[in-house]
């Protein structure tokens, strides 16, 4: 028994030398609609296009003193030095996506959480509270969006503490009460003050964007705001589509960043037909919609549908 426990006791001391607690940034970010990738796109092409997101995530890791801990399948860990580092870099992982003309057209994004805190180093990995908050945030985010705990916030520089949005509270595990979360507005804040002065009609096009819908000679106006634009077989929907396979609240429309994104929370999923004849099938997931295209609900798209939901998006 004595020698058991002198073991216990060894390599307890061997763990405790191993680790070491110090305090860091965790970020997650996550590739939205990958497995859309995989249905469209099948294995191989699908995973070379993970593989090029988790290339520009790696860069804008390691371009602000960060580092990759691991990838997680559509999913990249870092580590920063302190939270200003995890939000700039954060930035740029959107920005660098938007940029590159391939992903872009491939309508891939990506969503992000990060917190800072007192983590475990142990052997390359991390653990610890500031982990699990991270990864609360990535859960909460959306696609194009950066998430992270007011308390992070609180430790940004000025220019950058005026990037945040209020978001309420939410429960985070292992925490007894709720958490502050904010969202971090990516883009370039000057690009309003930048249009003004000098593009009326690309400031007029983003002040007056809307998504016009046509359902069953039916015409409704999406506008940009604070509320969801819902879809569904419930009667408290914005647009009521009473059919077996629609969910009572199937799907949403939000406007973000400039852009208005479906939301889908179903069952049976959300299928689209674009323009130039490309088709999507999206469950659980969301999608950015851009010039016009075909929206059905719980069932895949067929010509003589009366349940086809034609949309447009207007700018201007």
């Amino acid at each position: 028994m004595k020698l058991k426990f002198s073991n216990l006791k060894a390599t307890l001391e061997d763990q405790a030398v191993s680790q070491r607690q110090v305090a860091a940034a965790v970020l997650f970010a996550d590739i939205c609609g990958s497995t859309r990738l995989f249905e469209k796109y099948g294995d191989r092409r699908a995973r070379q296009i993970e593989t090029r997101v988790l290339d520009v995530l790696t860069s804008g890791t390691i371009a602000h003193d960060g580092a990759v801990i691991k990838t997680i399948g559509d999913e990249i860990m870092s580590r920063f030095p302190n939270a200003q580092r995890a939000v700039s870099s954060a930035c740029e992982m959107h920005r660098a996506l938007k940029e590159d003309m391939e992903l872009a057209e491939l309508n891939i994004a990506v969503k992000i959480g990060l917190h800072y805190g007192p983590v475990l180093v142990e052997k390359g990995d991390l653990f610890g509270d500031a982990v699990n908050v991270a990864a609360r945030m990535v859960s909460l985010a959306k696609a194009d969006q950066i998430i992270t705990t007011r308390e992070t916030a609180e430790c940004l520089p000025a220019d950058l503490a005026q990037m945040i949005r209020d978001l309420g509270r939410s429960w985070v595990r292992g925490k007894q009460d709720e958490v502050d979360i904010v969202e971090i507005i990516w883009h370039d804040p000057t690009s309003l003050t930048q249009l003004a002065s000098g593009g009326q009609e690309e400031l007029r096009s983003l002040l007056f964007a809307r998504l016009v819908l046509d359902y069953r000679d039916r015409i409704v106006e999406v506008v940009p705001g604070s509320q969801t634009f819902t879809m569904g077989r419930g009667e408290r929907s914005n647009l009521v589509v009473d059919r077996e396979l629609v969910s009572r609240s199937h799907a949403g429309i939000e406007f973000r960043q400039g852009k208005f994104v479906l939301v889908d929370h179903s069952t049976n999923g959300t299928y689209l037909l674009l323009e130039n004849g490309a088709r999507f099938f999206v469950r659980r997931e969301e999608f950015a919609l851009h010039d016009r295209g075909v929206i059905c609900l719980g069932q895949a798209i067929v010509d003589d549908n009366p349940d086809l939901i034609r949309y447009q998006c207007v700018h201007g």
